[in-house]
């Protein structure tokens, strides 16, 4: 069996194999999918217009059939797209109607409807669009969650909490990372709506006050009318007794709601407000990922093993990967990796720098990794086991 490990970073996406015979392979693409070429030679033919750029040399003839191909302007921008009909080894490209005038040098780009990741595993494999993968073994780390976490690209989310706590998030704990700065900048707010709900337990989780069913069912649905993709749900002491943060979700997910994360599930915690700030990341993150995860998933023959990096340096199943998990996704394969360079060549403490396209990332390895319970990235809290990075 094939086993692939693929680093997904902001810009390049790098990815190691080793084959059934032990030998290893290597590939790097860009993250977008879209590989980029330029024209050094074209013909008309009798079934249509050839190109040739010796950066497209594969393993096989045919294996760029059924790409899109887009040729690009001056300033870079799409002036007209194609289909690839067939290609040979040596990058010749045979496409499905001629794109008018066409000048050598130009740009162009091929692309498809699958993610970098797959795009790897096709060009080492050799296999075409059409073509099945075999069964394989499949590791994943993603700077996905924390580029859409540092970018403010997650779904709209809204939080459900015990009314007279609309506001913790805004108030949050009042820590500021430059004190006496006369102006303050808060950062932008993930949930873009926060709902209070009557509801109360007590600090032993016992029920004060019954969930008030109606006026929740009345809430979600306006929700749902006004376009809220995730529902993060955070309540008092729910850590203590889950049952109306259960009920709730149950609630959300019967009006129509995908995606809905209760902080009893998240991060069972005691502090509410690092509670729910990781209840929000988690509904704002998740079907962000879910879409991307399950893009790739749904690839895969059955039979495969499909795992992705968490923040803490673990594996997870693809199945059970949210939200919470993927904020050092990517930045935590890179220090598992250092770590054991550096074990192995007796060159400790030893000190990470990963430089990536949109964010860079230090730690340090003096043997043991360190792990925090509590961190801060992008202005936002999260309450889960993180590596320090």
């Amino acid at each position: 069996m094939w086993r692939f490990w693929i680093d997904v970073g902001g810009t390049f996406t790098d990815c190691v194999a080793c084959d059934p015979n032990g030998q290893l392979h290597t590939w790097k693409t860009l993250s977008s999918g879209r590989l980029k070429g330029r024209v050094l030679a074209h013909q008309a033919a009798p079934d249509g217009l050839r190109l040739h750029d010796p950066g497209l040399t594969c393993t096989r003839d045919g294996f760029w059939t059924g790409w899109q191909l887009a040729l690009l302007n001056d300033a870079s921008t799409i002036a007209t797209e194609t289909t690839v009909l067939d290609s040979t080894v040596n990058g010749e490209l045979l496409l499905s109607s001629s794109l008018g005038e066409v000048d050598t040098q130009q740009s162009f780009e091929l692309f498809c409807d699958e993610e970098a990741p797959l795009i790897c595993i096709r060009r080492l494999l050799g296999l075409r669009l059409d073509e099945s993968l075999p069964p394989l073994e499949l590791r994943l780390g993603t700077t996905r969650g924390t580029n859409a976490l540092l970018e403010r690209k997650g779904a709209r989310t809204a939080l459900l909490t015990t009314a007279g706590f609309g506001d913790i998030l805004q108030i949050g704990s009042q820590e500021r990372p430059d004190l006496f700065a006369l102006t303050i900048r808060k950062p932008t707010a993930l949930a873009e709506r926060a709902v209070e709900i009557h509801e109360r337990l007590s600090a032993n989780g016992e029920v004060l006050e019954p969930l008030d069913v109606d006026h929740v069912r009345c809430d979600l649905q306006t929700l749902r009318r006004d376009g809220i993709e995730a529902i993060a749900i955070c309540l008092l002491h729910a850590y203590r007794n889950p049952i109306h943060e259960q009920l709730v979700a149950q609630m959300a997910r019967d009006v129509g709601f995908a995606h809905v994360c209760c902080s009893s599930d998240v991060a069972p915690v005691i502090k509410l407000v690092p509670r729910a700030e990781t209840t929000v990341v988690d509904a704002y993150l998740s079907p962000v990922l879910q879409r991307y995860v399950d893009g790739i998933h749904q690839r895969l023959t059955p039979g495969s093993r499909f795992k992705l990096m968490t923040s803490s340096g673990g594996l997870i199943d693809a199945a059970n990967f949210s939200g919470k998990d993927s904020i050092l996704s990517g930045p935590a394969g890179g220090v598992i990796g250092y770590a054991q360079v550096a074990q192995h060549a007796d060159a400790l403490p030893a000190i990470g720098f990963d430089m990536g396209g949109t964010s860079t990332d230090v730690s340090r390895y003096a043997g043991t990794l360190e792990l925090e319970p509590e961190t801060r990235k992008a202005g936002v809290r999260l309450a889960v086991p993180t590596l320090a990075i």
